[in-house]
């Protein structure tokens, strides 16, 4: 029996098993990762891949808006004596000092305030007597983080308003429903009547904003509210969540 040419068959044999399940294992490999291919791409086809929407605690959008219930209570004891429902929504813009502002119009069709957006902090500027606006003030930028705050100056430097966020990200319930992602913010207001040089402390309101629906409360006790040893809450009706 010749060896040498045994061993060169056998070595043969051995090359081409080697070629042969090395080829298989290509073919299984690439059957794999041809499965894993597939399997995504339909799994992308198949389900959605979600959208994380941007941040809007004031929503502008046109005709956005919501029902309040405002109830009128007793300062002195907190019994609500008087209550109203009305209607707040977007509707048109306005021009004021080269700035564009949304209109914020009740059920009537009259101007509550004018408001606008820029980055995540919002400012607004209140309907007055005769026809005039308020200066335009900040009232809630998004990005202040719990405990920031800041301040509006106005009427020449005797009146001074300081915005205090209170919670981020917090969980709220307002007629029964549940709001979560809030801002609650306590607004200080100031003057300089008593000296004419110190600022003191004369009352504070609070604004709760529920992220993608807007304001969804408000408290605004006597005299801020307007009436007479009256206290105001306003909060968001169920019907515009």
């Amino acid at each position: 029996m010749d060896v040498r040419g045994g061993a060169a068959s056998l070595c043969c044999l051995s090359t081409k098993t080697k070629t042969m399940k090395t080829a298989r294992n290509s073919r299984i490999g690439f059957g794999v990762v041809s499965f894993i291919l597939v399997q995504i791409l339909y799994s992308c086809y198949d389900h959605e891949i979600p959208v994380t929407e941007p941040p809007d605690y004031f929503p502008l959008s046109e005709s956005s808006g919501a029902d309040y219930l405002k109830e009128y209570l007793s300062t002195a004891d907190q019994t609500i004596w008087a209550s109203q429902t009305v209607t707040l929504k977007v509707s048109g813009d306005t021009l004021i000092d080269g700035l564009i502002y949304k209109k914020i119009v009740n059920e009537f069709g009259l101007l509550e305030k004018v408001a606008r957006r820029e980055g995540n902090k919002y400012f607004g500027r209140n309907h007055e007597l005769y026809g005039g606006f308020s200066k335009e003030y900040l009232f809630l930028d998004a990005d202040v983080p719990a405990n920031g705050t800041w301040e509006h100056i106005k009427n020449d430097g005797q009146y001074k308003t300081e915005y205090v966020v209170k919670e981020v990200l917090a969980t709220h319930v307002v007629n029964g429903i549940e709001y979560k992602d809030v801002i609650k913010v306590e607004v200080n207001y100031y003057d300089k009547y008593t000296d004419g040089v110190n600022f003191e402390f004369r009352f504070s309101t609070k604004h709760y904003y529920a992220n993608h629906v807007g304001e969804i409360y408000a408290y605004y006790p006597y005299p801020a509210s307007g009436m007479f040893t009256t206290d105001l809450n306003i909060s968001i009706l169920p019907s515009s969540k």
